[in-house]
C-alpha cells in the first residue's frame, strides 16, 4: 500500500517577514500546507478547500447603512468584528496567512487589505486558488487516474472495483484539496486576537474620494480616478462617458479566466504601460468595492504605490446622509 502514496518532501525554510510578496504561486504554497504557524484561509464559502483551511466569508464583513453610513470608514467593518472573527478561527497575530478564493483572487485581495488595515503583516494571496494546488498535487493526479480506471472498466467486477476503491480510500486523506466536510467544523479555538497598529494607506473613505474628485475638477493632472467596473459591466452598454481625470479600466483585463488566476507580471506591466507610477490613483467600483480593492492589489503587486481604493460602493456614495 505504501507504493500507492506519493509523499511530498517539505524541506523549505519559509521566511516570515513583513515583506512577503502580495501573491504566491502554488509551487511555494504547497510547501506551506500543514506547517506550524501557517494558516490557509478561504476568503469565501466553497465546497473544496485546501487541507487545514479555515473560512472567512469576506462578503459578510461589509457594512453600510441605508443612509450610506460606514461607522468605521475607511474600513469595511469595525476592528472589533474582525478580532472576534479571527479569534473564533484560532488565528494568532504571528501566524502567516495564505489567502485564497475561487474568484480570481477578488475576495482574497479584499481580505488581504482588510487584515492589513488592522495591522496583520504576515500574509500572502495564493494565485490561482485551490485549483492551482489541485493541478500540481501528485496524490491528486494518482487519485484521478484511479477514478478514470473505474470509468473505463467494461466489466465492473466487484473484485476489481473493491481493489481500486481501497487505493482511493488510502489516497483520500492525503489529498491537499478536499471536501470541507472532512475538516473539523466544530473545533473550538481559544485565541484572543487583538488588532494592532493598522495601515489604511491604500484605502479611501467617502470624504477622501470627494476630496479627490475636487482635485480632479480643479485640474490636478497628477491625480487619476479609475473606474474598475466600467458602465458596460453595470447596465450593459458601452456609451458611458467620463470627464477629464477619470479613466475606465476593467478589472477583468488582469485575469486569466480559464486558469482562475492573474496574468503574468509581464502581461500586467504591458496592460498598465499607459499608467505612470509617479501619479496618484483613486479606484472605485460602482457595483461593490471588491473589484476596486482587487485591482488596487494587482497594481501594488507590479509596483504602483501611490494608489488607493474606495471601500464603499455607489449606494454608500449616493446614500450619504451628509449629501444635500
Amino acid at each position: 500500500m505504501k507504493k500507492i502514496l506519493i509523499l511530498l518532501v517539505l524541506n523549505i525554510n519559509i521566511l516570515f517577514c513583513a515583506n512577503e510578496p502580495i501573491y504566491t504561486d502554488a509551487k511555494l504554497a504547497i510547501q506551506m500546507i500543514e506547517k506550524s504557524n501557517v494558516v490557509f484561509i478561504s476568503a469565501e464559502k466553497m465546497r473544496n478547500i485546501i487541507s487545514g483551511s479555515r473560512t472567512i466569508d469576506t462578503s459578510a464583513l461589509f457594512y453600510s447603512s441605508i443612509l450610506g453610513n460606514m461607522p468605521c470608514s475607511p474600513l469595511y467593518t469595525c476592528p472589533l468584528n474582525v478580532e472576534e472573527e479571527l479569534s473564533a478561527l484560532g488565528i494568532k497575530k504571528d501566524d502567516f496567512l495564505v489567502l485564497y478564493d475561487k474568484s480570481y483572487g477578488v475576495y482574497a485581495s479584499t481580505l488581504y487589505t482588510l487584515l492589513e488595515s488592522i495591522g496583520h503583516k504576515k500574509m500572502t494571496i495564493l494565485n490561482g486558488g485551490a485549483e492551482a494546488i489541485l493541478k500540481i498535487d501528485p496524490n491528486q493526479k494518482l487519485y484521478d487516474k484511479y477514478i478514470d480506471e473505474i470509468a473505463k472498466l467494461t466489466h465492473k467486477k466487484e473484485s476489481s472495483l473493491e481493489d481500486i476503491q481501497k487505493k482511493l480510500d488510502i489516497l483520500k486523506p492525503h489529498l491537499l484539496v478536499h471536501d470541507k466536510s472532512l475538516e473539523s467544523s466544530r473545533r473550538v479555538y481559544k485565541e484572543n486576537y487583538q488588532v494592532g497598529k493598522g495601515n489604511v494607506t491604500f484605502l479611501l473613505s467617502t470624504s477622501d474620494l470627494k476630496e479627490t474628485v475636487e482635485q480632479v475638477r480643479r485640474g490636478d493632472r497628477n491625480v487619476t480616478i479609475v473606474d474598475t467596473c466600467p458602465m458596460v459591466d453595470i447596465v450593459g452598454n458601452r456609451y458611458g462617458s467620463y470627464q477629464a481625470g477619470v479613466t475606465p479600466f476593467n478589472w477583468k483585463k488582469t485575469i486569466e479566466i480559464e486558469e482562475n488566476s492573474l496574468k503574468s507580471k509581464e502581461e500586467l506591466n504591458t496592460l498598465f504601460k499607459s499608467f505612470s507610477k509617479e501619479k496618484e490613483y483613486a479606484l472605485y467600483c460602482m457595483e461593490d468595492s471588491n473589484k476596486a480593492l482587487f485591482l488596487m492589489t494587482v497594481m501594488r503587486y507590479i509596483g504602483f504605490n501611490k494608489i488607493k481604493a474606495f471601500t464603499g460602493n455607489w449606494s454608500v456614495w449616493i446614500g450619504d446622509k451628509n449629501e444635500q
